[in-house]
C-alpha cells in the first residue's frame, strides 16, 4: 500500500510540473507532500478570508519533503502534543474572554436583572431580581411605577399595570436594595440599560440616584458577544442568543428577572468554564 501511494504521489507531482502548476504552501504540503526551495520566492500573493494574504509558489520550485515516520508516536509524544495544543487554545482570543469571567467570578459578584416599562429616558423598573453567583435569590419583587406601561414591553414580560396595584413602590424598597448591591461587583446582562433604569426610577419618585453611578458593574452581554459574536446592528447580543450558543438551559421562563438573572448566572459560568476547563485539563496532564 506505502508503495502504491508513493507512485500515486510521484505521479500528481510530475504532472502538476509538467502544467507549471502553482500552489500555497499548505496546498503544496497536504496534496504533494513537498515544500518551497529555501530561495524559492512566491509567483504570486491573494487575500485570504481573514483580511491577511498567501503566497503561491511553482511547483518546480519545491522539493519533496521528508517522508512521514511509520513509527508511532509514543506517549510521551502525545502528551507533550496535547499539552502544547492546550496551551495554544489557552492563548486563543475566546480563553483570554474566558479569564475575564473568572476574574468576575472570583470577585464574589452580586447579579441583577430588571423588567421595565419600556425603554425610554422615563420608563421605570417593575420588576426586580438579585441573586449572588451561587445562584441564590437574595431580593426580588414587583415595583408600582408612576409612568404607563409601554405596550410593546408589556407585551414581551406579560406584566399588567393591574398586576401592580399591591406593589411596592420605589421608595419603599430603595434603602433595601441599596443595602444589598452597594460595596458589591455587580454582573448585568447590559448593564448600562439596568443601571440607567436605577437612575429614573430613582429621580421620578425623588430619591438620590448618585449611588448608582459609584456602582461597581461588570456587563455580561459584551462579555458575550466578545466570546459569541455580535448578532445585531448594534454590536452586541441578545440574552436568547447567548444562551444558544453558550449551549446553556434559561433558568424559568425568559424576561422575568428572576430567570434572567439566574440564566446570566448560568452564562457567565458556561463562559468562565472555557479558560477553567483548559487549565484543568493542563494540570492534569502535566502531573
Amino acid at each position: 500500500m506505502e508503495e502504491i501511494y508513493k507512485d500515486e504521489l510521484e505521479a500528481a507531482r510530475a504532472a502538476a510540473i509538467q502544467k507549471d502548476q502553482c500552489f500555497s504552501k499548505g496546498r503544496l504540503r497536504d496534496e504533494f507532500r513537498m515544500k518551497p526551495k529555501p530561495d524559492a520566492e512566491p509567483v504570486a500573493f491573494y487575500k485570504n478570508g481573514y483580511g491577511g494574504e498567501f503566497g503561491v509558489y511553482k511547483i518546480s520550485d519545491c522539493v519533496p519533503m521528508k517522508a512521514r515516520s511509520a513509527k508511532p508516536p509514543s506517549v510521551k509524544q502525545i502528551r507533550a502534543g496535547a499539552i502544547l495544543a492546550i496551551k495554544a487554545k489557552l492563548k486563543s482570543h475566546e480563553a483570554k474572554v474566558s479569564c475575564r469571567a473568572v476574574h468576575w467570578l472570583n470577585e464574589n459578584p452580586l447579579f441583577l436583572d430588571t423588567e421595565t416599562t419600556g425603554l425610554g429616558d422615563k420608563a421605570q423598573i417593575l420588576e426586580l431580581a438579585i441573586s449572588d453567583a451561587e445562584g441564590t435569590i437574595l431580593f426580588e419583587t414587583r415595583l408600582r411605577p408612576t409612568v404607563p406601561i409601554d405596550p410593546e414591553a408589556e407585551s414581551v414580560h406579560g406584566i399588567t399595570a393591574e398586576s401592580l396595584a399591591n406593589s411596592p413602590t420605589w421608595p419603599e424598597v430603595s434603602a433595601q436594595v441599596r443595602k444589598i448591591l452597594c460595596g458589591r461587583s455587580l454582573v448585568i446582562f447590559n448593564s448600562d440599560f439596568d443601571t440607567r433604569m436605577f437612575r429614573q426610577t430613582a429621580a421620578a419618585f425623588g430619591e438620590p440616584v448618585e449611588w448608582v453611578s459609584e456602582l461597581k458593574t461588570y456587563c455580561a452581554m459584551y462579555l458575550a458577544a466578545d466570546v459569541f459574536g455580535t448578532t445585531n446592528r448594534h454590536g452586541s447580543i441578545s440574552l436568547a442568543n447567548a444562551v444558544y450558543s453558550a449551549g446553556i438551559t434559561w433558568q424559568g421562563t425568559a424576561h422575568g428577572a428572576v430567570a434572567d438573572t439566574l440564566t446570566t448566572v448560568e452564562l457567565v459560568k458556561a463562559i468562565a468554564g472555557i479558560r477553567r476547563n483548559l487549565e484543568t485539563e493542563l494540570a492534569a496532564l502535566e502531573q
